[in-house]
């Protein structure tokens, strides 16, 4: 499934981290509104004709919103829903999906791969050094709790430095 969000990646991404979800969805033809109303995170929309709209609940904070449109990118790239159906996604709290869902789990793959580039991923672990998940899901604008899932799909070991920076000393004279 993070086949399929590379691919997305290359027809629509413009290299900026965060990844622009909005540009994104944009060039995927989705039309994206905000709802007060819509307690779920999002709510994808296939219409008769085969058009894609994107409700997107304002009550949830922007990491699970920007989660949740994600996954809603993948039931939509992966064929999902068919026209004239719609799915609710709703983000629970630890961000996990239904893994006996099997569309579920393929969307989950999907936004993670989309949320998270693997080239990008790989380049600030390995090359950059950072070996902290608060400060990659900061950098991707993402729940620390999909950094460790990324990193383990993609085997990618986080080493911290061998050694850990002292207090100063304080001089009490």
């Amino acid at each position: 499934m993070a086949l399929f969000a590379e691919g997305i990646l290359k027809l629509h991404w413009d290299q900026s981290v965060p990844v622009n979800l909005a540009r994104i969805a944009k060039g995927m033809g989705i039309v994206v509104v905000l709802s007060e109303d819509l307690e779920p995170c999002a709510r994808l929309e296939i219409s008769p004709q085969n058009k894609a709209r994107l409700v997107i609940g304002k009550r949830q904070s922007s990491i699970r919103q920007r989660y949740g449109v994600a996954h809603a990118m993948g039931h939509l790239a992966l064929h999902h829903l068919r026209p004239g159906g719609q799915r609710l996604i709703d983000v629970a709290d630890n961000f996990g999906v239904d893994q006996d869902s099997r569309i579920d789990s393929e969307a989950n793959q999907f936004a993670l791969g989309l949320l998270m580039p693997s080239q990008v991923l790989e380049y600030c672990v390995r090359d950059m050094g950072m070996a902290n998940l608060q400060e990659l899901a900061e950098l991707f604008d993402v729940a620390p709790i999909l950094v460790k899932q990324r990193l383990a799909d993609l085997d990618i070991r986080l080493h911290p430095p061998l050694a850990q920076p002292l207090d100063p000393v304080i001089d009490l004279d």
